[in-house]
């Protein structure tokens, strides 16, 4: 096991290096400290009578017995010290001052106990010189302590030996110099080698430590993770059975224990998929992830994700396997429950949007009967203007109920993600005065006043027909739920880039605990029922407001009116505002009409045969009528025709096949137009994919009816 160290943990290892030098230090010196107390009590006795100077010798046995006796004190002190307080530094510099005190009164033993006579003066020396080298035995430990200790002593023995004249002085200091030399070599490779092997023991106990911890943490890991973890040899028995392999499959470790696992945990009609992937790991391929079908103690039938690992030797022969298991059976219940679930969500997704469709249909048709014959009456001169009265009734409620299904419809496009934006810099003054003068009429009719300034420079990022549609919806709702001869105001403000246009009614306002259901589909906050409306037209506002990047908002005052904003990103700055000079569409009715222009109809509703036909005779056009797109393929067949209308929902053929097939045929110059009353967006965009050459929404007035075909008369 290698032991890798960063800068923190060489500091500590370092330190605990230190400290164990240091007790080491001081383990050793009690016996030390009694030999040399032997020792100098026998050189004090030996010399009493023989020294030059009594006096000088009591000094010296007096001072080497007190920094004994201080050690001794200071070493009973380390040793009975706890583990925590021997690691402060004082206990170092104690030993070193004791180290060189010591060396320091050795040293002057040949100087205080100096005899005359030679035999007690190499004596001293003799003693001395053991002392010197005994002290390397206990002061390896710390190179500071060697050197503390040798030097004075060593040092002021030589000096002795130079300032005397005896006989072979000089040879002996020399001796005795080569032998303090060898002594400091001596002490120093021991103190490496004592060094070292401190360091290897105490990497030793890091290493057997972290392996204990790791040991604890596998096995803690082991019995703690909600992973059943087993091991087994190559005979399949089972020699490692955790807690949760235990609460999984319901075996506890005795029972487990010695067990062929496939016979335990494996349902009979498995033995061959584990058979497979018995024989991958046995060419030491590894297993993750796979789902198998296990059994418990009680029989039941559980669904585990395996990961399975053999255990190998240095040879790369299996030993043994090592596997965790996770009971995923709530998991997949869970998953088929959620894909289940999912499936039955976009089956009623798909039936919203097909009854929508049908819906859009369903009414639209009927609707474009009403609509369409009340146009049609208008013409009439000989109505009496009662029956003008109640055509227009009828016409209003045509046309409310017309804008309920374009806001359902339009709502379901949100919804769906249908609905698609153009976002572009939308002239500001234009749409204000393209919605002034399309709510002027509305503003007559409920006497309000509508003021509007015009002149504005600046624009706003947005899509212009959903802004206008907002914007309409705001203003509308502000004349409806106005007070007779109130006023309706508009305002524009910047802010950061932001315009916000605030419209402002001076009606009977709305209750502060409601403002937040404003903005909710259905909600009309228990509006008057005289005041038409459908109840999802803020609710449209505020999604069409969020898919163009900004906001809407309302506040309001009781009796005082309420204030409608919305905020988009843009400027008040004068911009080049770009004139349209696309050429008008004429709107007006005409019957300066080529009669030699003929129209073939493929419509299988009689009221719509009935109503399309009027129209076209009141636009001055002649056409024949089928009921089906297989009558409209013989007709064209049979005769020339400028134009085709058809409906798209049609026994036999339906109108995206008639497209298809007369494009098929190589005609390519006959313009085809879909009426139909199918209002979802993807039919145009498939309608025009077949051939077709545009699309009409029923119910579908003399106006747009004129311009389109008009247009594509034009072009041919």
């Amino acid at each position: 096991m290698q032991l890798t160290y960063n800068n923190s943990d060489s500091v500590q290892l370092e330190k605990r290096i230190h400290n164990e030098e240091v007790r080491l230090l001081y383990s050793a010196t009690p016996f030390s400290f009694f030999a040399s107390f032997i020792i100098a009590l026998i050189v004090y006795l030996v010399l009493r009578d023989h020294a030059d100077s009594a006096l000088d010798l009591n000094i010296w046995f007096t001072g080497i017995s007190l920094i004994l006796l201080i050690r001794s004190i200071d070493t009973y002190l380390f040793i009975h010290s706890s583990a925590e307080k021997q690691q402060q530094s004082y206990w170092c510099k104690h030993f070193f001052i004791g180290a060189a005190m010591g060396g320091i009164f050795w040293g002057l033993l040949p100087w205080l106990g100096y005899s005359a006579d030679i035999q007690y003066f190499y004596f001293s020396v003799i003693c001395l010189v053991g002392i010197i080298a005994g002290s390397l035995s206990s002061l390896t430990y710390r190179w500071e302590s060697i050197t503390l200790f040798l030097i004075p002593s060593s040092f002021l023995l030589a000096l002795r030996l130079l300032f005397d004249q005896r006989p072979l002085s000089l040879q002996t200091s020399l001796v005795i110099g080569l032998f303090i030399l060898f002594s400091f070599s001596a002490g120093k490779r021991i103190f490496k080698t004592t060094q070292q092997n401190i360091r290897l023991r105490i990497e030793t106990d890091i290493r057997e430590r972290a392996i204990e911890v790791m040991h604890q943490k596998q096995l803690l890991h082991l019995q703690q993770t909600p992973l059943a973890t087993m091991e087994f040899g190559m005979d399949r028995k089972i020699n490692e059975w955790n807690k949760a392999a235990e609460r999984i499959f319901g075996y506890s470790a005795k029972e487990a224990i010695g067990q062929d696992f496939m016979h335990l945990i494996l349902p009979r009609d498995n033995n061959d998929t584990v058979e497979k992937l018995w024989n991958e790991l046995q060419k030491l391929e590894p297993v993750n992830g796979v789902i198998i079908e296990n059994k418990t103690h009680d029989e039941k039938n559980i669904s585990c994700e395996w990961f399975i690992t053999p255990l190998t030797q240095h040879n790369s022969e299996i030993v043994g396997i090592a596997a965790m298991a996770l009971d995923i059976s709530e998991k997949l219940q869970n998953e088929r429950a959620l894909i289940a679930s999912k499936e039955e969500a976009e089956k009623a997704n798909q039936a919203k949007s097909d009854f929508l469709s049908s819906m859009s249909h369903e009414l639209r048709t009927p609707l474009n009967a009403i609509l369409g014959f009340t146009q049609l009456l208008k013409y009439e001169k000989s109505m009496t203007e009662k029956q003008y009265s109640h055509i227009n009734e009828i016409s209003n409620a045509g046309n409310l109920l017309l804008e309920l299904v374009n806001q359902i419809l339009d709502l379901a496009r949100i919804e769906k993600g249908y609905l698609h934006l153009s976002m572009e810099q939308v002239s500001v003054a234009k749409i204000i005065q393209d919605c002034q003068t399309m709510m002027a009429p509305l503003a007559d009719q409920f006497t309000v006043t509508l003021n509007i300034n015009t002149n504005i420079n600046g624009f706003v990022i947005a899509d212009y027909t959903r802004l206008k549609q907002v914007m309409l919806n705001l203003l509308s709702n502000a004349i409806k739920y106005n007070v007779p001869h109130g006023s309706v105001s508009i305002h524009i403000n910047e802010n950061n880039d932001y315009l916000r246009i605030s419209i402002t009614d001076t009606g009977k306002g709305i209750e502060a605990d409601l403002i937040n259901e404003l903005f909710q589909p259905f909600n009309r906050l228990n509006a008057a029922s005289t005041i038409e409306g459908t109840g999802i037209g803020l609710s449209i506002s505020k999604q069409l407001m969020e898919m163009m990047d900004g906001k809407i908002g309302a506040q309001s005052t009781l009796n005082t009116g309420s204030e409608f904003w919305i905020e988009l990103r843009g400027h008040l700055y004068p911009i080049t505002v770009e004139k349209d000079d696309s050429q008008s569409v004429e709107k007006t009715l005409t019957t300066d009409i080529d009669k030699n222009i003929k129209i073939l109809v493929a419509e299988d509703n009689p009221t719509n045969q009935t109503l399309i036909i009027n129209q076209l005779n009141t636009l001055g056009y002649t056409a024949d009528m089928v009921h089906n797109g297989k009558e409209a393929l013989e007709k064209l067949t049979q005769n020339p025709y400028n134009l085709l209308l058809t409906d798209i929902n049609m026994p036999l053929l339906d109108g995206y096949e008639l497209a298809a097939t007369i494009r098929a045929q190589g005609n390519h110059q006959l313009p085809i137009i879909a009426l139909t009353a199918d209002a979802f967006p993807e039919k145009k965009i498939k309608a025009l994919n077949v051939g077709m050459n545009d699309h009409i929404i029923k119910p579908v007035t003399l106006e747009t009816l004129n311009i389109t075909i008009k247009k594509h008369l034009n072009r041919t």
